[in-house]
């Protein structure tokens, strides 16, 4: 398998962020205030984040990101002009057509579990546990989608 730091998507996300200092800069100061975690944590979440965007486009599969991933990834849709001439077009989520039933909740949790499959053959490492979590709530998409939704809509 190719070495994904060779890769033209890797390369561009890199290039992002040394442009971010415009496109991911401000949201390190966003996820340190919205997270309250330092600047070493925000820097290894977003890390995450950019990992997770390559999985979204290379890994040939729905990926599912941590619910501190996915929070990132909210930040971007809504606050980078960047995300939208850069990625906009290559990564969208995928929304439920009809609601959550039990077909697509396993489905969902079949999509996490080979999330964690494929970022593990990618990167060559497992995902940090600090970050993409750890116990029921982590392995559980439905939990991380609900408390989401409630964060967004300020139910939290």
């Amino acid at each position: 398998m190719m070495d994904y730091r060779l890769d033209p998507l890797w390369l561009k996300l890199n290039l992002m962020n040394a442009q971010g200092l415009q496109a991911f800069a401000p949201m390190m100061q966003m996820v340190q205030q919205q997270m309250g975690v330092n600047t070493e944590m925000a820097q290894r979440v977003i890390e995450e984040y950019r990992k997770f965007l390559f999985l979204a486009m290379r890994a040939g599969h729905q990926v599912i990101p941590p619910g501190v991933v996915n929070d990132v990834w909210m930040m971007h849709l809504q606050n980078a002009q960047n995300y939208w001439e850069n990625l906009g077009q290559l990564i969208t989520e995928k929304p439920v057509a009809q609601g959550i039933d039990a077909k697509s909740f396993a489905s969902m949790a079949d999509a996490w579990t080979a999330t964690l499959k494929s970022y593990e053959t990618i990167f060559g490492s497992k995902p940090p546990m600090d970050i993409w979590g750890k116990g029921p709530a982590a392995e559980n998409p439905m939990t991380q989608m609900m408390t989401n939704m409630r964060k967004m809509f300020g139910l939290e």
